[in-house]
């Protein structure tokens, strides 16, 4: 490969991954994907073979760029926005510009191009892909720039031609190099590989140099988990209106929606309650809770939630639940002081959840919210409801809540025979269509149906776990409903038979309140998988479920209950390989979302006092091993030494064993120097050791007695052999000073001197010669070895 070869390989691979990048945000139309594509592909490809067909003059350039402007701006505010409209104009610049034909100031504009698109990419996505991307662009980037460099270098100052040489006899290492231009490819492959490998060294250097600083600098500002360029994700079923199929039709995509992490074990199966609802009528649900207004919420602006002394943090307990515990400071860690006024330490599970940008303000938790730590200033508390809404949300929003997760005994549930209810329950959670300002009466087979499957259940528990058994068993689960003609949940109770969560939640609440129990559906997400390698619950659109809650006065408790089917909960108890290496994949963005991403200043504190911690415990574990180490050596030396009593067979067998053990290294030296030279003629000049080992004296001498021309063609052939490692080749059209010349290293010409002496001069070398050529010949080997280097 020649460099003119890597050099395009390297532009066209920083514009590709820079493409790529864009590409794998997510926000980029796949037309805009496709035609870009295929100009890289296009214009690759005519670039290798050099055909200059489809090409842009200059000028046509010029006019495409500025009659493109106008379009940018119509693009922004018409066909997509503003930051699309930029993303757009980058493309169209770049593939305008890769069918020019390239000057050194056209690459250097695409490299502009490209730097640009990677910074979009890096405000429109905070995925860990980035990364890949990032770090494959990084390498592109060192790779193009010092290949462009060699080559605008390469054409200022003319370099020149590798002498290339052919041998009297060929050595074996390099039996085909048959050809110059063999040989000459062999060398552009080698410099390319240097190359290569010397912008991999200052990829780990640019690494090595930049995170250490990344974590040391001050962060400004508060934790940045939003500000994405990018669109939120859009779901419904989350409002305080929703129709019947809204929550199926998210449940096909796999898309993330939120990551939790517990500060302990889930005490049992969990659900994330989003909204509540509490009115049904024609197929529809409402949420008729008037909540708080904003001034009853403490408001706190920029990054001063993080305060201890600013109570951002705020309790819900009074405004949901009336529960008897006292408040509780700012801090969420002090939750635990919840447990010290008499309630069960099971029942208390703080969640800290990491909610992707959704275009739904609810803020989702398991169970009963007790308190809530986030960044938000603009809050509604449904009281009743005991949900959460948000408004002004952008980006990613992380948030901690504290939930009471208990659930009362089957046993506790069966003796709660209490009728007397809270205002704010009845009549709010009896109330069935036909009863209300809008919505038709139901089907009165609904009625029947209910009183028919309680009939002979003793307590209230018992009648709604036989509905909820009763719809799980006897009804399937399908998200590829018709349209229905009549009333929604008459055709499916009576008609159709099967549907999804939100049919089986609603059928099961109506028919628990025509029982005259209170109840209501929530609309939330299944538990999720979790990721053991992360230790987080990663929930997913897929997860989007329908419950319900039955209201228990005895116990002053919500109680949920799902008729859905099995086909209707996720599984995630299968996994496998691909399983696996997903749950890593996803625990690195967790990691690139933690300490990336988000980190701020208290975590950035944090990180560096642990980082402390751990050099100083190294610190001390080093200096006791290193003291141990220490004393024990001196103990073990003295007891050898000098407290011990030698005798003369132990000091003989001493000796003995260091000589053996001398003889070894030197015997395995030997044979690892022979094993290295044994393809190479046996001359007789060579160093001490081959003289004294390899060579016996009498083949030495024989060697030194025979003709002195053979032995001086023996000695420069196996001098020819050591330059051939450093591709010094030579012809056969050279005399061997020429070849000296040729070579400028002054071992072979003081080689080719006594060369030429004793072949063409019939002198017979002493032993002061013999020497000279055995000390030029290592330094020809040595010199060699430093330009393959």
């Amino acid at each position: 490969m020649s460099l003119e070869a890597y050099f395009r390989i390297a532009s066209y691979g920083l514009a590709a991954t820079a493409f790529a990048s864009l590409a794998m945000t997510g926000e980029v139309d796949p037309l805009s994907i496709v035609l870009y594509a295929l100009a890289l592909i296009i214009c690759f490809t005519a670039d290798a073979r050099g055909v200059k067909r489809l090409r842009l003059r200059e000028w046509m350039w010029r006019v495409l760029a500025i009659a493109y402007i106008p379009f940018v701006f119509i693009d922004g505010a018409m066909i997509s926005s503003r930051v699309m409209a930029l993303v757009h104009m980058t493309m169209f610049a770049s593939a305008a510009k890769l069918f020019q034909d390239k000057r050194d100031r056209d690459w250097v504009f695409l490299y502009l191009i490209a730097l640009f698109q990677m910074l979009l990419s890096a405000g429109l996505t905070f995925n860990a892909t980035f990364v890949g991307a990032l770090t494959l662009f990084v390498f592109f980037l060192i790779s193009t720039l010092a290949a462009f460099e060699i080559r605008r270098t390469g054409r200022e100052i003319p370099s020149s031609e590798d002498e290339i040489v052919l041998p009297l006899k060929k050595p074996l290492r390099f039996k085909d190099a048959g050809s110059e231009n063999s040989a000459a490819r062999r060398l552009g492959l080698k410099r390319i590989g240097h190359l290569v490998s010397a912008s991999l060294l200052h990829l780990a250097a640019v690494a090595v140099l930049t995170l250490p600083f990344f974590f040391l600098i001050p962060r400004v500002g508060a934790r940045s988990i939003g500000g994405s360029l990018g669109e939120m994700t859009s779901i419904t079923g989350f409002s305080d209106r929703v129709e019947l199929g809204q929550v199926a039709s998210i449940k096909e995509s796999s898309k993330i929606v939120m990551r939790i992490k517990l500060d302990r074990p889930a005490p049992r199966w969990l659900r994330w309650r989003g909204v509540a609802l509490d009115s049904y009528g024609r197929g529809i649900w409402r949420c008729t809770v008037t909540p708080l207004s904003q001034d009853n919420v403490v408001r706190v602006a920029g990054d001063a939630w993080k305060q201890e002394n600013i109570a951002s943090f705020f309790d819900l307990r009074q405004k949901i639940f009336p529960i008897e515990h006292p408040l509780v400071g700012p801090r969420i860690d002090e939750y635990a002081s919840l447990q010290a006024a008499g309630a069960p330490a099971r029942v208390h599970l703080r969640q800290n959840v990491v909610l992707e940008p959704l275009n739904v303000g609810a803020l989702f938790g398991a169970g009963k919210l007790m308190q809530l730590w986030a960044p938000i200033t603009k809050l509604q508390v449904f009281r009743e409801a005991g949900t959460i809404q948000s408004t002004g949300l952008s980006g990613r929003t992380q948030y901690a809540v504290v939930s009471d997760v208990h659930v009362p005994s089957e046993e506790q549930l069966r003796e709660d025979t209490s009728q007397i209810y809270p205002p704010e329950v009845v009549p709010r959670y009896l109330q069935l269509p036909g009863e209300q300002t809008e919505g038709g009466r139901l089907d009165g087979r609904i009625a029947s149906l209910a009183h028919e499957i309680a009939r002979g259940q003793p307590t209230v528990y018992d009648k709604v776990r036989a509905i909820e058994t009763y719809l799980k068993t006897n009804y399937g689960y399908t998200l590829d409903l018709k349209p229905a003609r009549g009333e929604p949940l008459s055709e499916f109770l009576f008609k159709s038979r099967e549907g999804h969560c939100e049919y089986f939640a609603t059928a099961m609440a109506i028919m628990v309140r025509m029982l005259g129990v209170p109840s209501r559906i929530v609309n939330g997400f299944q538990m999720g998988e979790y990721n053991e390698v992360s230790g987080l619950y990663t929930v997913r659109e897929r997860d989007a479920h329908s419950w319900v809650e039955v209201y228990f006065p005895g116990n002053a408790a919500w109680v949920e209950f799902d008729p859905t089917p099995s086909a209707g909960i996720n599984d995630y108890s299968r996994g496998g390989l691909f399983a696996s290496l997903r749950k890593y994949a996803e625990a690195a963005e967790v990691f690139w979302m933690d300490y990336i991403v988000t980190m701020d200043r208290d975590q950035q504190a944090s990180l560096m006092s642990r980082l402390q911690n751990r050099l100083l415990d190294f610190k001390d574990s080093f200096v006791q091993g290193y003291l141990a180490f220490k004393l024990k050596m001196v103990r073990t030396i003295n007891g050898f030494l000098v407290e011990r009593r030698w005798s003369v067979s132990e000091v003989l067998r001493l000796t003995g064993m260091v000589a053996v053990l001398m003889a070894i290294i030197l015997a395995m030296y030997v044979m690892t120097a022979y094993f290295k030279r044994r393809h190479l003629a046996p001359t007789g000049y060579g160093p001490w050791w081959q003289r004294v080992f390899i060579l016996p004296a009498w083949r030495a001498g024989f060697l030194r007695r025979r003709d002195s021309r053979r032995s001086a063609v023996l000695f420069y052939e196996q001098m020819l052999a050591i330059a051939a490692r450093g591709r010094m080749i030579k012809r056969a059209d050279q005399t061997p000073l020429e070849f000296a010349e040729v070579t400028g290293i002054e071992a072979i010409r003081r080689i080719t001197q006594v060369y030429n002496k004793v072949r063409f001069g019939g002198v017979r070398l002493d032993e002061k010669e013999t020497d000279d050529v055995s000390r030029s010949l290592a330094e020809l080997r040595l010199a060699v070895r430093r330009y393959s280097v």
